[in-house]
């Protein structure tokens, strides 16, 4: 089904939808209000029919825009979903509800009005250092997280990371997400070909955490610069190009963030800075970044219960996926209370609301290139 068909009802439990934010691939975000509280939200509208289809895999000779890591997206989805049902941290989109009806999956999360870090790039060409530092420091806080906890990303870019009321940035879909062992090791190149690492593309097992860590490094290029690293807009030469490390940092910058940015732009993920590196880095350390999780009188506590019931799983079948993901539940529960700080207020500035959760793929929807360029306004 094309997203762009789906009609929902005019409400789904005690929801009542107020309009569409966004389209992806597999889905439409809708906007809706909670009500007993009026509280908005934002609610991910899954076909179940849509993720009971194969998904197509990428190679170096493909003109696919996006890899994959499961033959079929149920698989995905539903990893996505039992992860984030377990993260808590101010820097993450918090999921609050479960619904489904017999046509769709409803994903209640937090909404974030201010939309996509893409958008706001585009709407401000590129932005000021101080600006770029207290987002990056809050991406690298919460990817920190997420790592702490065997997970990664796997997709990091300006499109899933969406700016709250009071201007945070915070992390969003987990499609391609996956828990991974001691070593981080992963084995399925996915993501978006732009912000994807060398070793992603090479193909064979990789560290996700330090793939996660480029990935950054190339968001945070795009912030300061308003532009991508790259010059090649033919796929082929364009994977040769992230291979090969080939870019330039523009003279115009600060030494230490052209310095931080070579570092998490490192080809060799062995000489890579790892996050801890990054966040004690010169031009990050001194950037304030403290937020409190804010708890919402709605927020519900989804147990694993209640998701093998929305899965249609038997809670006592031996899935080796699922099952490690409920042996995780406890332990992240005990770290969650731990990961809330203290708070100081968001750095003001002029935010315009946008649709957000958009789940756009390279080349549909990448910063737009002319020379590397940004062209302010336009979308391919």
């Amino acid at each position: 089904m094309n997203p762009k068909s789906i009609v929902t009802p005019e409400r789904i439990g005690p929801y009542i939808f107020r309009g569409t934010l966004g389209c992806g691939s597999f889905s439409v975000v809708k906007l809706v209000a909670e009500v007993t509280t009026n509280q908005l939200f934002a609610c991910k509208v899954v076909p179940i029919n849509n993720l009971y289809s194969n998904s197509p895999s990428i190679s170096e000779n493909s003109p696919s825009t996006a890899h994959y890591p499961y033959s079929n997206t149920s698989s995905r989805f539903e990893t996505e979903i039992r992860i984030i049902q377990q993260l808590r941290h101010p820097g993450i989109v918090q999921l609050y509800d479960l619904l489904k009806d017999e046509k769709y999956y409803y994903i209640i999360t937090e909404l974030c009005p201010n939309g996509e870090l893409f958008q706001y790039i585009l709407e401000n060409q590129r932005l000021d250092e101080l600006q770029a530092r207290y987002f990056l420091k809050q991406i690298l806080e919460a990817l920190k997280y997420v790592h702490t906890l065997g997970i990664v990303h796997r997709d990091i870019k300006p499109e899933n990371l969406l700016i709250t009321q009071d201007g945070h940035i915070k992390i969003n879909d987990f499609g391609f997400s996956r828990f991974v062992n001691s070593k981080g090791l992963a084995d399925t190149p996915c993501g978006s070909p732009c912000y994807a690492s060398p070793e992603c593309i090479r193909g064979g097992s990789y560290d996700g955490r330090k793939s996660d860590v480029w990935s950054v490094g190339v968001v945070s290029y795009a912030m300061v610069t308003g532009e991508l690293p790259w010059t090649k807009k033919n796929q082929l030469q364009l994977f040769d190009q992230i291979k090969n490390g080939e870019y330039n940092v523009p003279t115009y910058l600060s030494e230490p963030c052209r310095n931080f940015i070579k570092g998490m732009m490192e080809p060799d993920p062995e000489r890579r800075m790892t996050i801890d590196q990054a966040l004690s880095h010169p031009w990050i350390i001194n950037t304030p970044c403290h937020r409190v999780l804010q708890q919402s009188p709605h927020l519900l506590q989804i147990s694993l219960k209640k998701l093998d019931k929305f899965f249609g799983r038997d809670p006592s079948e031996s899935n080796i996926e699922v099952g490690l993901m409920r042996s995780c539940s406890t332990m992240m529960t005990s770290i969650e209370d731990t990961v809330r700080e203290i708070s100081t207020k968001a750095r003001p500035e002029r935010q315009t609301a946008r649709a957000a959760a958009k789940n756009m793929l390279f080349p549909r929807r990448s910063l737009p290139v002319q020379g590397s360029k940004i062209i302010p306004g336009s979308k391919k």
